[in-house]
Formats: C-alpha cells, sequence, structure tokens
C-alpha cells in the first residue's frame, strides 16, 4: 500500500522573510476589500430602486429549440523547441434538443510563427486567427440550429486589431485577410437572427458608469455588474441593459467607470469613452469594419439559479430576449451558464502543457524519420536542444 504524504503549502516552501511579507500584503488587501464590500453594502438600497424596475421574471420555460454552442481553446504559452513558435487550438460545435445531443463537431488547428517575430505579435494575430475559425465553425452549424451561443461579445476582437494596427501589424495581406472575413462571417451571424454571445469572464461596469453620470459617486466605478446584480437578481430573473441605459451601448458606460475611476472630470468623460469604444471602427474601416452591428447590439444579465452570478449575453434586437428564456433545459445547474456552452467548452479545452506534449510528438517523428534515412541522431537531438532550451513547466 503507497504511503500517504502530505504536500506542503506552497507558502511554507517559501524563505521566511517572504512569508512575512506576503502575510503583510495580504492584510492590507482584505482591508480594502473590506472597504469595497462596504461602499456595495451602502448601496444596495440605491441601486436595488434604480435596477428594480427593470429586473424581470423568466416566462414560462416550455419551449424545446435545437440549441447550438461554438466554442474554442488555444494553448496558452507557445512552444519554441523546435526553432518555430507553435500554440495548438482546438475548436468545436455541440446540438441539443433538450438533453438529447444532436450533432458534435470538432476541429483542431496549428498556430505557427517564425521566432524572429515578437512575442506580442504572436499572441495578438494568434487570438485574431482562433476566433476567425470559432466563427467559421458557427456558420457552419447554423443551418442545423434555432438558437446558436457563441463565446464572448460579438466584436471583441476589433479591440486586440486595433492594438495590432497601432503596432503596425496589419500591414500583411493574410492578417489583414483573416481580420475582413472574421468580421463579415460575424455581421452574418448577427443578420441571421438567433446567434447571441455568452460573455463568460465579463468585465463589464456599466453600473458603476451610469451610477456616476447619474448621482456623482464614483463609490461603484470599480465594482463589475455581476457582483452587484448578485446581490440584487432573484433566481430566474433577467435585466436588460436597454431598459436603464436607453440606446447608449453598455462598452460606453463601462468605459465612463474606468475614466472616472482614474479621477476624470464627470462632465468630460461620456463623449471620451464613446470615441474609446468606437475607436475600432473608425481605425479600421479600411478592413471593411463598419459600426453599426456594434451600436445595435443589446446586452443583458441573466440568473438562472440564486446560488451562481448571472450570465451576461449580447445580441441583436431582431432576438426576443423573453422567447430564448422561454426554453426548458437551457441553462446549466453547476455554472448558469447555457448547458450546450458548457459542453463544447469541456470537449475542446486544451490544457497549458498539451502544447510541449504536441511539440515532442512532432519531434519524434523527425528524429524518427531521420533514423530511417541513417540521419546522425545525436547531431539532431543537439540541434533541438541548441535551438531553444525551455525549462519544463
Amino acid at each position: 500500500m503507497a504511503e500517504f504524504v502530505e504536500e506542503l503549502p506552497e507558502w511554507i516552501k517559501l524563505p521566511l522573510d517572504l512569508q512575512h511579507k506576503f502575510f503583510q500584503i495580504a492584510e492590507e488587501e482584505a482591508k480594502r476589500l473590506i472597504e469595497t464590500i462596504k461602499r456595495i453594502d451602502e448601496n444596495r438600497r440605491v441601486l436595488k430602486d434604480l435596477l428594480a424596475p427593470h429586473i424581470r421574471s423568466f416566462p414560462e420555460q416550455n419551449k424545446t429549440s435545437v440549441i447550438a454552442a461554438v466554442d474554442s481553446s488555444r494553448s496558452p504559452r507557445f512552444s519554441e523547441r523546435l526553432g518555430v513558435r507553435y500554440g495548438v487550438f482546438a475548436t468545436g460545435a455541440v446540438c441539443l434538443k433538450g438533453v438529447e445531443k444532436r450533432s458534435e463537431s470538432l476541429e483542431a488547428g496549428i498556430f505557427r510563427r517564425r521566432q524572429a517575430l515578437s512575442q506580442d505579435e504572436s499572441r495578438l494575430f494568434f487570438s485574431l486567427q482562433t476566433t476567425y475559425y470559432e466563427r467559421k465553425m458557427a456558420l457552419k452549424v447554423l443551418g442545423e440550429c434555432d438558437i446558436l451561443f457563441i463565446d464572448g461579445s460579438f466584436y471583441s476582437f476589433v479591440y486586440p486589431a486595433l492594438d495590432m494596427k497601432k503596432r503596425g501589424l496589419l500591414e500583411s495581406k493574410d492578417k489583414g485577410e483573416v481580420l475582413r472575413e472574421t468580421f463579415e462571417i460575424t455581421e452574418e451571424l448577427r443578420r441571421s437572427g438567433k446567434v447571441l454571445g455568452v460573455i463568460k469572464r465579463s468585465h463589464t461596469k456599466a453600473l458603476g458608469g451610469y451610477v456616476a453620470m447619474k448621482f456623482r459617486d464614483r463609490s461603484l466605478v470599480n465594482v463589475i455588474d455581476k457582483h452587484l446584480l448578485s446581490l440584487l437578481m432573484p433566481e430566474k430573473s433577467y435585466f436588460e441593459y436597454e431598459g436603464l441605459l436607453g440606446k447608449h451601448h453598455p462598452v460606453i458606460y463601462t468605459g465612463i467607470a474606468n475614466l472616472a475611476s482614474k479621477g476624470k472630470p464627470l462632465d468630460e468623460i461620456f463623449e471620451a469613452a464613446e470615441r474609446k469604444a468606437y475607436e475600432p471602427f473608425e481605425e479600421l474601416k479600411d478592413f471593411g469594419i463598419r459600426k453599426e452591428g456594434f451600436s445595435s447590439m443589446r446586452r443583458a444579465q441573466v440568473r438562472f439559479l440564486g446560488g451562481l452570478p448571472p450570465c451576461e449575453l449580447e445580441y441583436p434586437p431582431t432576438i426576443k430576449l423573453e422567447n430564448i428564456l422561454s426554453e426548458s433545459n437551457l441553462f446549466s445547474d453547476a455554472t448558469n451558464l447555457p448547458i450546450a456552452l458548457d459542453l463544447v467548452d469541456n470537449l475542446v479545452n486544451i490544457s497549458s502543457r498539451f502544447t510541449e506534449e504536441f511539440v515532442s510528438e512532432i519531434e519524434g517523428r523527425i528524429l524518427e524519420a531521420i533514423a530511417r534515412g541513417s540521419g546522425d541522431l545525436e547531431s539532431i537531438r543537439a540541434f533541438f536542444t541548441f535551438l531553444n532550451p525551455q525549462k519544463p513547466f
């Protein structure tokens, strides 16, 4: 019987002086967060009165349509052992009717770039390329379903694309075409009237921005909406931002919150936040990027279960959210996200170690092929090691 050995906490493995310093930092951070929690509690009643007219209950869930979801995963780190910068990605789609799986599609892909190019350039283009293949998969399954969920905001890719342009990284034809095609496919998905984006890692702070503008109160500008609404929304309820913000995109009010948190004068920040929100659409016009679709999009927070934070959805005005929420077996009890999206996320998940294993497979096949051709194995091994020795993680 194997002897059980209790592993020491990572904290104890540090030198004693570092342990004490981290304890001190943890104490200071706890005090800061306690003050934030107190401010939220103080504003709770104001928020409740403000949002109560806009928080609605779910309709009866009696529909059973074909629900699909598309997601992708990419390696969080590159491997550079073979003299090339490698990343891998996987894209998948699942179609469900109720809890019955109708179909499943999975695709694998590789990202490769010369090591001479910067890590930042590779990272930005890898993200864009993954989104491109994800949107292509979404278009492929669009005809098979009644409702389709995609991971993330429809137009989130235009912001890193703007960063690429500012760094001069969109000058090559291939990158420009990938951006153009990603946008055109996204427009087709939007126009279909049956695609919604699920913003899992939401940074929306529109409520804090709204409170800052309406009440001249900056106390909530650093608190994400998901946290605030977790305190206010009952289970099986939803909140549509348009009821509170009107036609102004929630991204603008998040920008207001960000500027207000930096102490910018409140009378000057609406226009600045609006310019920031629309900047990619102005700067990327040469790639066919247009703002009309983005400006028409709506957002909502949906809470299926009371013990979990709400799920942020984005959708075109042609979709009535009430109709979507009439679907039975739509949300997962474990995550409060669409069940179909949870399923495909589990299918395509790529761990941080997989890229190294993938590159090791390439290396092994090279060595095997050269050995069969009477090549010098030692010189090949030395070549690989010399190129870029990497510390295992």
